[in-house]
């Protein structure tokens, strides 16, 4: 096995768009948008494309054997009391490459790219309390819970899921 951890460029939204698709089926929960509204929008594959073009958002992902198979953006903040932080969403790795430490490798890459910018200092997330593997690989990389966010969402069923709160400190 081959694992690649780079930025998305443009000519890898369509993989991005079918693993986000994945994502949102396979794990609803996980997510605060529901399968429906992703896929309500036009041309969602250039809304992709738009979105890798950004300067302040920065898709990682995770390639095994050159199929895309996991992500997570990165969000800069841009006005001038807040551009020292970024967040981290959108974190998801394939059910075919769990077990095989992409997240990690994810999440490592975003941490280590954010210490070569040097106006970061600090990295936020979000994660469902639901999440348990989630979040014990966050606080086994560093993250430390700064709060929770009771009835963060309500999923489609109507029920509230509450929301770990995160930083890492650069």
């Amino acid at each position: 096995m081959t694992m690649e951890i780079r930025l998305l460029e443009e000519s890898d939204a369509k993989a991005y768009w079918a693993l986000r698709k994945e994502a949102l089926k396979q794990d609803p929960g996980a997510f605060g948008e529901t399968y429906t509204e992703a896929t309500s929008h036009d041309n969602p594959v250039e809304r992709v494309e738009k979105t890798i073009k950004k300067d302040h958002e920065h898709i990682f992902g995770a390639f095994i054997n050159g199929w895309l198979l996991g992500v997570a953006t990165l969000t800069l903040e841009t006005a001038i009391k807040t551009k020292h932080r970024g967040y981290i969403g959108s974190v998801y790795v394939s059910p075919d490459a769990r077990g095989n430490g992409a997240g990690a490798a994810i999440m490592k890459e975003i941490i280590n790219w954010s210490r070569e910018h040097e106006e970061l200092e600090k990295l936020d997330l979000g994660v469902f309390t639901s999440n348990e593997p989630a979040f014990e690989l966050y606080k086994k990389l560093g993250f430390e819970v700064v709060g929770i966010d009771k009835k963060s969402i309500r999923d489609e069923d109507g029920e509230f899921i509450d929301e770990y709160l995160m930083t890492y400190l650069l």
